[in-house]
Protein backbone atom coordinates (compact mmCIF):
# COMPACT_ATOMS: atom_id res chain seq x y z
CA UNK A 1 0.00 0.00 0.00
CA UNK A 2 1.30 3.15 -1.28
CA UNK A 3 1.66 5.84 1.73
CA UNK A 4 0.00 9.15 1.96
CA UNK A 5 3.03 11.46 0.61
CA UNK A 6 3.94 8.99 -2.12
CA UNK A 7 4.19 10.89 -5.59
CA UNK A 8 3.99 9.15 -8.56
CA UNK A 9 5.58 9.80 -11.61
CA UNK A 10 5.15 9.61 -15.40
CA UNK A 11 6.88 6.64 -16.47
CA UNK A 12 7.85 7.86 -19.88
CA UNK A 13 7.22 12.03 -20.49
CA UNK A 14 3.57 11.55 -22.72
CA UNK A 15 2.04 8.94 -20.85
CA UNK A 16 -1.63 9.42 -20.57
CA UNK A 17 -4.83 7.78 -21.10
CA UNK A 18 -5.99 7.80 -25.11
CA UNK A 19 -9.84 7.51 -25.43
CA UNK A 20 -10.68 5.88 -28.66
CA UNK A 21 -9.89 8.95 -30.90
CA UNK A 22 -7.03 11.27 -30.64
CA UNK A 23 -9.86 14.12 -31.39
CA UNK A 24 -12.19 14.77 -28.52
CA UNK A 25 -15.52 14.73 -30.09
CA UNK A 26 -18.32 13.20 -27.02
CA UNK A 27 -21.24 13.18 -29.01
CA UNK A 28 -20.04 9.95 -30.74
CA UNK A 29 -19.52 8.22 -27.78
CA UNK A 30 -23.41 7.77 -27.60
CA UNK A 31 -24.82 4.33 -28.77
CA UNK A 32 -26.84 5.99 -30.89
CA UNK A 33 -24.08 8.23 -32.94
CA UNK A 34 -21.20 4.55 -32.41
CA UNK A 35 -23.93 2.48 -33.41
CA UNK A 36 -26.21 4.34 -35.43
CA UNK A 37 -23.38 5.13 -38.33
CA UNK A 38 -21.81 1.65 -37.80
CA UNK A 39 -25.36 0.75 -39.01
CA UNK A 40 -25.23 2.90 -42.03
CA UNK A 41 -22.21 1.54 -42.81
CA UNK A 42 -22.67 -1.73 -42.59
CA UNK A 43 -25.57 -1.30 -45.66
CA UNK A 44 -23.16 0.42 -47.92
CA UNK A 45 -20.38 -1.56 -47.66
CA UNK A 46 -21.26 -4.78 -49.71
CA UNK A 47 -21.81 -2.31 -52.43
CA UNK A 48 -18.26 -1.37 -52.36
CA UNK A 49 -18.92 2.04 -51.26
CA UNK A 50 -16.12 4.24 -49.99
CA UNK A 51 -16.41 7.10 -46.99
CA UNK A 52 -16.24 9.64 -49.37
CA UNK A 53 -19.07 9.10 -50.93
CA UNK A 54 -22.21 10.51 -51.84
CA UNK A 55 -24.47 7.54 -49.96
CA UNK A 56 -22.56 7.87 -47.03
CA UNK A 57 -22.95 11.42 -46.63
CA UNK A 58 -26.28 11.05 -47.35
CA UNK A 59 -26.80 8.41 -44.53
CA UNK A 60 -24.77 10.94 -42.24
CA UNK A 61 -27.12 13.62 -43.04
CA UNK A 62 -30.17 11.31 -42.45
CA UNK A 63 -28.98 9.71 -39.21
CA UNK A 64 -27.68 14.05 -38.00
CA UNK A 65 -31.53 14.70 -38.71
CA UNK A 66 -32.62 11.31 -36.75
CA UNK A 67 -30.62 13.20 -33.41
CA UNK A 68 -30.56 16.70 -33.86
CA UNK A 69 -33.35 16.65 -31.04
CA UNK A 70 -32.03 14.65 -28.48
CA UNK A 71 -28.08 14.10 -28.70
CA UNK A 72 -27.47 16.97 -30.82
CA UNK A 73 -24.29 16.24 -32.92
CA UNK A 74 -24.22 17.69 -36.35
CA UNK A 75 -22.69 14.87 -38.78
CA UNK A 76 -23.81 16.76 -42.00
CA UNK A 77 -21.02 18.80 -42.42
CA UNK A 78 -18.78 15.66 -41.80
CA UNK A 79 -18.88 14.36 -45.32
CA UNK A 80 -16.87 14.36 -48.63
CA UNK A 81 -13.43 13.98 -48.38
CA UNK A 82 -13.27 15.34 -44.67
CA UNK A 83 -15.43 12.83 -43.73
CA UNK A 84 -16.51 11.51 -40.69
CA UNK A 85 -14.60 8.43 -40.61
CA UNK A 86 -11.46 9.99 -42.12
CA UNK A 87 -11.21 12.59 -38.80
CA UNK A 88 -12.89 10.32 -35.84
CA UNK A 89 -12.72 7.06 -37.36
CA UNK A 90 -10.40 5.44 -34.59
CA UNK A 91 -13.41 5.75 -32.70
CA UNK A 92 -14.77 2.19 -34.33
CA UNK A 93 -11.29 1.14 -35.22
CA UNK A 94 -10.57 1.22 -31.56
CA UNK A 95 -13.52 -0.75 -30.49
CA UNK A 96 -13.26 -3.30 -33.06
CA UNK A 97 -16.02 -1.78 -35.28
CA UNK A 98 -14.14 -1.17 -38.16
CA UNK A 99 -11.32 -2.41 -40.49
CA UNK A 100 -7.96 -0.75 -40.30
CA UNK A 101 -7.87 1.84 -43.18
CA UNK A 102 -6.63 0.97 -46.64
CA UNK A 103 -5.86 3.37 -49.57
CA UNK A 104 -9.10 2.45 -51.48
CA UNK A 105 -11.22 4.38 -48.95
CA UNK A 106 -13.94 1.33 -48.55
CA UNK A 107 -16.22 1.08 -45.98
CA UNK A 108 -14.75 -1.97 -43.96
CA UNK A 109 -16.55 -3.57 -40.95
CA UNK A 110 -15.16 -6.64 -39.11
CA UNK A 111 -16.54 -9.71 -38.72
CA UNK A 112 -17.52 -8.51 -34.87
CA UNK A 113 -18.35 -5.40 -36.11
CA UNK A 114 -21.14 -6.73 -38.99
CA UNK A 115 -22.00 -8.86 -36.41
CA UNK A 116 -23.04 -5.90 -34.00
CA UNK A 117 -24.67 -3.94 -37.00
CA UNK A 118 -26.61 -6.69 -38.08
CA UNK A 119 -28.17 -7.05 -34.36
CA UNK A 120 -26.76 -10.08 -33.78
CA UNK A 121 -24.70 -8.73 -30.97
CA UNK A 122 -26.77 -6.91 -28.78
CA UNK A 123 -25.31 -3.20 -26.67
CA UNK A 124 -24.87 -4.46 -23.81
CA UNK A 125 -23.00 -7.60 -24.84
CA UNK A 126 -20.90 -4.89 -27.48
CA UNK A 127 -20.36 -2.41 -24.30
CA UNK A 128 -19.31 -5.73 -21.68
CA UNK A 129 -16.74 -6.79 -24.48
CA UNK A 130 -15.52 -3.85 -24.70
CA UNK A 131 -14.91 -3.34 -21.35
CA UNK A 132 -12.95 -6.54 -20.75
CA UNK A 133 -10.85 -5.62 -23.70
CA UNK A 134 -10.13 -2.37 -24.50
CA UNK A 135 -6.83 -1.69 -23.19
CA UNK A 136 -3.84 0.76 -23.42
CA UNK A 137 -1.43 0.94 -25.32
CA UNK A 138 -3.89 0.48 -28.50
CA UNK A 139 -2.68 -0.33 -31.41
CA UNK A 140 -5.38 0.83 -33.47
CA UNK A 141 -4.84 4.57 -32.23
CA UNK A 142 -1.34 4.74 -31.58
CA UNK A 143 1.39 4.73 -33.27
CA UNK A 144 3.60 2.04 -33.01
CA UNK A 145 6.35 4.78 -31.33
CA UNK A 146 4.26 5.67 -28.49
CA UNK A 147 3.03 1.48 -27.92
CA UNK A 148 6.43 0.72 -28.17
CA UNK A 149 6.89 3.53 -24.70
CA UNK A 150 4.07 1.43 -23.08
CA UNK A 151 5.84 -1.93 -23.86
CA UNK A 152 9.65 -1.05 -22.88
CA UNK A 153 8.01 -0.29 -19.32
CA UNK A 154 5.65 -3.68 -19.41
CA UNK A 155 2.77 -1.66 -18.60
CA UNK A 156 -0.99 -2.50 -20.05
CA UNK A 157 -4.07 -0.88 -18.50
CA UNK A 158 -7.26 -1.63 -18.98
CA UNK A 159 -9.04 1.36 -17.91
CA UNK A 160 -12.61 1.19 -17.95
CA UNK A 161 -12.22 -2.03 -15.69
CA UNK A 162 -9.55 0.21 -13.83
CA UNK A 163 -12.79 2.97 -13.47
CA UNK A 164 -15.21 -0.13 -12.64
CA UNK A 165 -12.91 -1.78 -10.03
CA UNK A 166 -12.53 1.95 -7.94
CA UNK A 167 -16.05 2.94 -8.50
CA UNK A 168 -17.33 -0.42 -6.61
CA UNK A 169 -14.91 -0.28 -3.67
CA UNK A 170 -15.39 3.19 -2.75
CA UNK A 171 -19.64 2.42 -3.02
CA UNK A 172 -18.61 -0.17 -0.18
CA UNK A 173 -17.68 2.59 1.51
CA UNK A 174 -20.48 4.87 1.00
CA UNK A 175 -18.16 6.95 -1.80
CA UNK A 176 -19.90 5.36 -4.61
CA UNK A 177 -18.76 7.73 -7.46
CA UNK A 178 -16.07 9.44 -9.38
CA UNK A 179 -15.30 12.75 -10.82
CA UNK A 180 -13.17 13.52 -13.63
CA UNK A 181 -11.07 15.50 -11.78
CA UNK A 182 -10.53 12.79 -9.82
CA UNK A 183 -9.65 10.51 -12.57
CA UNK A 184 -7.50 12.72 -14.42
CA UNK A 185 -5.66 13.74 -11.51
CA UNK A 186 -5.25 10.90 -9.17
CA UNK A 187 -6.47 7.67 -11.04
CA UNK A 188 -4.53 8.16 -14.26
CA UNK A 189 -1.12 9.16 -12.40
CA UNK A 190 -1.33 6.08 -10.13
CA UNK A 191 -2.49 3.67 -13.30
CA UNK A 192 1.34 4.49 -14.42
CA UNK A 193 2.72 3.62 -11.24
CA UNK A 194 0.84 0.20 -11.48
CA UNK A 195 -0.94 1.20 -8.32
CA UNK A 196 -3.22 -1.26 -6.31
CA UNK A 197 -7.08 -0.74 -5.99
CA UNK A 198 -6.66 0.57 -2.45
CA UNK A 199 -4.54 3.11 -3.37
CA UNK A 200 -6.53 4.69 -6.12
CA UNK A 201 -9.27 4.21 -3.71
CA UNK A 202 -7.25 5.97 -0.83
CA UNK A 203 -5.52 8.73 -2.44
CA UNK A 204 -9.18 9.72 -3.73
CA UNK A 205 -10.51 9.90 0.03
CA UNK A 206 -7.26 11.72 0.83
CA UNK A 207 -7.90 14.21 -1.45
CA UNK A 208 -11.82 14.00 -0.74
CA UNK A 209 -11.04 15.10 2.73
CA UNK A 210 -8.35 17.70 1.99
CA UNK A 211 -5.46 15.26 3.60
CA UNK A 212 -3.34 15.62 0.35
CA UNK A 213 -3.35 18.72 -2.32
CA UNK A 214 -1.87 16.73 -5.24
CA UNK A 215 1.12 19.01 -5.48
CA UNK A 216 4.41 17.91 -7.45
CA UNK A 217 1.57 15.33 -8.98
CA UNK A 218 2.35 14.62 -12.77
CA UNK A 219 -0.01 16.29 -15.34
CA UNK A 220 -1.33 13.34 -17.39
CA UNK A 221 -3.52 15.62 -19.04
CA UNK A 222 -1.35 18.58 -20.80
CA UNK A 223 -2.92 19.64 -23.80
CA UNK A 224 -6.22 21.60 -24.04
CA UNK A 225 -7.95 18.39 -25.34
CA UNK A 226 -6.56 15.40 -22.68
CA UNK A 227 -8.42 16.05 -20.32
CA UNK A 228 -12.07 16.07 -22.58
CA UNK A 229 -10.55 12.79 -23.95
CA UNK A 230 -10.06 11.17 -20.21
CA UNK A 231 -13.17 12.19 -19.88
CA UNK A 232 -15.15 9.98 -22.89
CA UNK A 233 -13.89 6.75 -20.30
CA UNK A 234 -16.87 8.19 -18.10
CA UNK A 235 -18.80 8.94 -21.20
CA UNK A 236 -19.04 5.74 -22.42
CA UNK A 237 -19.70 3.80 -18.85
CA UNK A 238 -22.52 6.31 -18.56
CA UNK A 239 -23.88 5.70 -22.05
CA UNK A 240 -24.23 2.05 -21.54
CA UNK A 241 -25.40 2.27 -17.82
CA UNK A 242 -22.52 1.52 -15.88
CA UNK A 243 -22.60 4.69 -14.20
CA UNK A 244 -24.95 7.78 -13.53
CA UNK A 245 -23.56 11.18 -14.54
CA UNK A 246 -24.99 13.71 -12.38
CA UNK A 247 -23.94 17.48 -13.77
CA UNK A 248 -21.51 19.99 -12.35
CA UNK A 249 -20.34 23.56 -12.57
CA UNK A 250 -17.55 22.33 -14.99
CA UNK A 251 -16.79 19.14 -16.73
CA UNK A 252 -14.46 18.31 -13.97
CA UNK A 253 -16.53 18.70 -10.90
CA UNK A 254 -19.13 15.87 -12.60
CA UNK A 255 -19.62 13.16 -11.03
CA UNK A 256 -20.37 9.82 -12.03
CA UNK A 257 -22.09 7.18 -9.59
CA UNK A 258 -21.90 3.59 -9.61
CA UNK A 259 -25.13 1.69 -10.76
CA UNK A 260 -25.41 -0.63 -8.21
CA UNK A 261 -28.59 -1.81 -9.55
CA UNK A 262 -26.51 -4.27 -11.50
CA UNK A 263 -23.69 -4.33 -8.86
CA UNK A 264 -23.98 -8.65 -9.76
CA UNK A 265 -23.19 -8.19 -12.92
CA UNK A 266 -20.63 -5.83 -13.11
CA UNK A 267 -19.11 -8.12 -10.72
CA UNK A 268 -18.89 -10.58 -13.03
CA UNK A 269 -17.53 -8.75 -15.34
CA UNK A 270 -14.91 -7.89 -13.36
CA UNK A 271 -14.44 -11.21 -11.89
CA UNK A 272 -13.36 -12.30 -15.59
CA UNK A 273 -9.43 -12.15 -16.23
CA UNK A 274 -8.60 -9.37 -18.91
CA UNK A 275 -9.47 -10.78 -22.40
CA UNK A 276 -6.83 -10.78 -24.89
CA UNK A 277 -8.49 -13.28 -26.79
CA UNK A 278 -10.33 -12.01 -30.08
CA UNK A 279 -13.16 -10.23 -30.10
CA UNK A 280 -15.35 -13.37 -31.53
CA UNK A 281 -14.28 -15.83 -28.39
CA UNK A 282 -15.21 -12.71 -25.93
CA UNK A 283 -18.42 -12.79 -27.53
CA UNK A 284 -19.08 -16.65 -27.14
CA UNK A 285 -17.96 -16.13 -23.16
CA UNK A 286 -19.59 -13.60 -22.72
CA UNK A 287 -23.53 -15.41 -23.52
CA UNK A 288 -22.19 -18.62 -21.41
CA UNK A 289 -22.21 -16.32 -18.46
CA UNK A 290 -25.96 -14.78 -18.97
CA UNK A 291 -23.99 -11.33 -17.86
CA UNK A 292 -25.84 -9.55 -20.85
CA UNK A 293 -29.04 -11.25 -20.58
CA UNK A 294 -29.32 -10.30 -16.24
CA UNK A 295 -28.14 -7.03 -17.05
CA UNK A 296 -30.76 -6.26 -19.95
CA UNK A 297 -33.34 -7.13 -17.52
CA UNK A 298 -32.52 -5.47 -14.78
CA UNK A 299 -31.69 -2.22 -16.64
CA UNK A 300 -35.53 -2.26 -18.71
CA UNK A 301 -37.24 -2.98 -15.30
CA UNK A 302 -35.44 0.42 -13.53
CA UNK A 303 -35.94 2.44 -16.84
CA UNK A 304 -39.90 1.51 -16.76
CA UNK A 305 -40.17 2.34 -13.13
CA UNK A 306 -38.73 5.70 -13.52
CA UNK A 307 -40.30 6.95 -17.07
CA UNK A 308 -42.77 10.08 -15.55
CA UNK A 309 -46.17 9.21 -17.22
CA UNK A 310 -45.63 5.34 -17.75
CA UNK A 311 -48.63 4.56 -15.79
CA UNK A 312 -50.95 6.84 -18.29
CA UNK A 313 -48.77 5.80 -21.04
CA UNK A 314 -49.91 2.04 -20.36
CA UNK A 315 -53.83 3.13 -19.43
CA UNK A 316 -53.55 4.95 -23.36
CA UNK A 317 -52.19 2.39 -25.49
CA UNK A 318 -54.01 -0.93 -23.49
CA UNK A 319 -57.10 1.34 -24.18
CA UNK A 320 -56.09 1.60 -28.07
CA UNK A 321 -55.28 -2.18 -28.37
CA UNK A 322 -55.80 -4.78 -25.58
CA UNK A 323 -53.39 -7.07 -27.45
CA UNK A 324 -50.21 -7.82 -27.76
CA UNK A 325 -49.28 -6.75 -30.96
CA UNK A 326 -46.85 -10.12 -31.50
CA UNK A 327 -48.11 -12.71 -29.62
CA UNK A 328 -52.02 -11.60 -29.57
CA UNK A 329 -52.54 -12.02 -26.04
CA UNK A 330 -54.91 -9.95 -24.29
CA UNK A 331 -54.23 -10.59 -20.50
CA UNK A 332 -54.21 -7.40 -19.14
CA UNK A 333 -51.92 -8.70 -16.03
CA UNK A 334 -49.02 -9.32 -18.79
CA UNK A 335 -49.53 -6.54 -20.78
CA UNK A 336 -47.02 -3.51 -21.12
CA UNK A 337 -46.82 -0.17 -23.29
CA UNK A 338 -43.34 0.08 -25.04
CA UNK A 339 -42.15 2.97 -26.52
CA UNK A 340 -40.90 2.79 -29.91
CA UNK A 341 -38.61 5.60 -30.37
CA UNK A 342 -37.31 5.35 -26.62
CA UNK A 343 -37.86 8.26 -23.82
CA UNK A 344 -34.40 8.44 -23.72
CA UNK A 345 -34.24 9.85 -27.21
CA UNK A 346 -37.24 12.33 -26.89
CA UNK A 347 -40.12 9.44 -27.83
CA UNK A 348 -43.38 11.18 -26.63
CA UNK A 349 -46.06 9.14 -24.22
CA UNK A 350 -48.29 8.97 -26.96
CA UNK A 351 -50.39 6.06 -28.51
CA UNK A 352 -48.98 6.73 -31.76
CA UNK A 353 -45.07 5.91 -30.22
CA UNK A 354 -46.63 2.81 -28.56
CA UNK A 355 -47.32 -0.66 -28.46
CA UNK A 356 -49.00 -3.12 -26.49
CA UNK A 357 -46.55 -5.98 -25.52
CA UNK A 358 -46.60 -9.10 -23.47
CA UNK A 359 -43.85 -8.65 -20.41
CA UNK A 360 -41.14 -10.79 -22.00
CA UNK A 361 -41.61 -9.60 -25.76
CA UNK A 362 -41.24 -6.30 -23.81
CA UNK A 363 -38.12 -7.08 -22.59
CA UNK A 364 -36.68 -7.88 -25.92
CA UNK A 365 -38.03 -5.17 -27.62
CA UNK A 366 -36.29 -2.62 -25.73
CA UNK A 367 -32.93 -4.68 -24.66
CA UNK A 368 -32.81 -4.69 -29.05
CA UNK A 369 -33.28 -8.87 -29.92
CA UNK A 370 -36.63 -8.17 -31.35
CA UNK A 371 -37.15 -5.54 -33.97
CA UNK A 372 -39.90 -4.27 -35.98
CA UNK A 373 -39.86 -2.64 -39.35
CA UNK A 374 -41.83 0.27 -40.62
CA UNK A 375 -43.98 -2.59 -42.83
CA UNK A 376 -43.78 -4.87 -39.94
CA UNK A 377 -41.20 -7.41 -40.60
CA UNK A 378 -40.06 -8.92 -37.18
CA UNK A 379 -36.35 -10.00 -37.02
CA UNK A 380 -34.98 -11.76 -34.02
CA UNK A 381 -31.46 -11.63 -32.89
CA UNK A 382 -29.75 -14.64 -32.83
CA UNK A 383 -30.46 -15.59 -29.40
CA UNK A 384 -33.84 -14.99 -29.76
CA UNK A 385 -34.29 -16.84 -32.41
CA UNK A 386 -33.19 -20.12 -30.84
CA UNK A 387 -36.32 -19.89 -27.90
CA UNK A 388 -39.04 -17.51 -29.72
CA UNK A 389 -38.44 -18.42 -33.40
CA UNK A 390 -41.56 -20.77 -33.51
CA UNK A 391 -43.74 -18.21 -32.16
CA UNK A 392 -42.72 -14.99 -32.93
CA UNK A 393 -44.28 -14.48 -36.24
CA UNK A 394 -41.65 -13.16 -39.38
CA UNK A 395 -44.51 -9.87 -40.21
CA UNK A 396 -47.26 -8.69 -38.09
CA UNK A 397 -49.69 -5.93 -39.24
CA UNK A 398 -49.07 -2.57 -37.86
CA UNK A 399 -52.16 -1.03 -36.20
CA UNK A 400 -53.57 2.02 -37.81
CA UNK A 401 -52.69 4.53 -35.16
CA UNK A 402 -48.78 3.38 -35.21
CA UNK A 403 -46.41 6.17 -36.53
CA UNK A 404 -44.58 4.52 -38.95
CA UNK A 405 -41.73 7.77 -38.85
CA UNK A 406 -40.90 6.22 -35.38
CA UNK A 407 -40.37 2.81 -36.53
CA UNK A 408 -38.16 3.97 -39.24
CA UNK A 409 -36.17 5.78 -36.64
CA UNK A 410 -36.08 2.77 -34.19
CA UNK A 411 -35.12 0.14 -37.45
CA UNK A 412 -31.97 2.77 -38.15
CA UNK A 413 -30.67 4.28 -35.16
CA UNK A 414 -31.47 2.17 -31.88
CA UNK A 415 -29.68 -1.37 -30.62
CA UNK A 416 -31.43 -2.06 -27.35
CA UNK A 417 -30.98 -0.24 -23.80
Amino acid sequence: MLLKNYIPQKPFPDFKWKWASLQCTEGLNDPVVLLGVLFRMRKLEERGYKYSSDEFAKELLELSNDIKDSVGVDLARRTGERNLIRNSGQYWRAVGLLEEGDHSGKIRLTNFGQRVADHDISQTEFSAITIQTFKLPNIHIQNEVECQQWFDHDLTIYPLRIILTVLRELQKLGQGYITTEELIRIVIPLSGSKAEVTDYVNFILWFRTKQITLIGWPDCAPRDNDPRIAREYLLFLSHYGYVNRLEGATRMDERYTYNDTIAAEIDSILAEPPKDESLQLAVEHIRKTDIASEMERKRVQVQRVSRPNQARFRKEVLKECERCVITNVAMPEVLEAAHIKPFKYNGEDTVANGFAMRMDIHLLFDAGHLRISDTGEVHLSTRARMDYGATVPPRIVLPDYTNREFLRWRWENYNGI
